[in-house]
């Protein structure tokens, strides 16, 4: 072989050992791999319990601002002040109380207090009852009937326009506790219930519930004892419920 061509030979060789180191040279570099994106589900709170609302609490009505006007039987004539029926009625808690009731007193006769029930419109002005309670009375037995009408239709008049936003409540007149009641109790009784209708109140017809029970009366078999009292109490009461005036 000439000079020329052995030169040739050994670069070609040169050439070839050297691509096969540089082919050697990047099979063994290592490439990092990319990143595989991660798909898990994002971690959500656990859920909190709740208490549930707490039921809001039942709102109690206020008592009825109240005004009671009556004879001894409302007044508790012989007894404690606070055993008088009205009273009663308003340790139940639905009412306020006071009590205008004078022994001897109806809507034509002057009680006590030197006045018929006419002479306390002025005081039910100044109260501005919610609720009237106005009881008939005994006191006006034997009275001519017209001015029994009359008088009572006045007076029931008189306390609706001196407290116009109170409810007037009317009672029939309560005899004691004899099986036979006088005819008068009818007279009298009737003369309240027109009267307060007119108003645009309420009458109640009490019936008598003290009757039958002599062990219910004072020694003069004409006022109550607490216990009597308490009996008249109870039904003025379940009167004023069924008629929706108290709950």
């Amino acid at each position: 072989m000439d000079s020329a061509r052995r030169a040739w030979a050994i670069s070609l060789m040169a050439l070839c050992a050297g691509a096969t180191t540089l082919l050697a040279g990047c099979a063994a570099e290592s490439v990092d791999a990319a990143p595989v994106p991660s798909f898990a589900a994002p971690r959500l709170p656990a859920p909190t319990a709740t208490a549930s609302a707490a039921p809001a609490p039942a709102i109690t009505p206020a008592p009825l601002r109240t005004v009671a006007l009556g004879d001894s039987l409302m007044s508790g004539f012989g007894l404690d002040p606070d055993e008088a029926w009205p009273v009663m009625l308003a340790a139940r808690g639905e009412v306020t109380m006071t009590n205008l009731a004078c022994a001897g007193m109806g809507f034509v006769v002057q009680g006590d207090c030197g006045t018929t029930y006419a002479g306390f419109v002025p005081a039910v002005a100044a109260l501005q009852p919610q609720l009237l309670i106005v009881e008939s009375s005994s006191n006006d037995f034997w009275e001519d009937p017209d001015e029994i009408r009359v008088d009572t239709q006045d007076t029931v008049t008189e306390l609706h326009d001196a407290a116009p936003d109170a409810h007037i409540v009317g009672l029939s007149t309560i005899w004691n506790d004899e099986d036979d009641v006088p005819d008068d109790t009818a007279v009298t009784s009737e003369a309240l219930r027109d009267a307060v209708d007119a108003v645009g109140g309420t009458y109640l017809d009490l019936g008598q519930p003290l009757r039958g029970h002599p062990e219910w009366m004072q020694e003069d078999d004409v006022h109550p004892t607490p216990r009597g009292q308490r009996a008249i109490e109870q039904t003025v009461m379940s009167a004023l419920q069924d008629a929706g005036i108290l709950p």
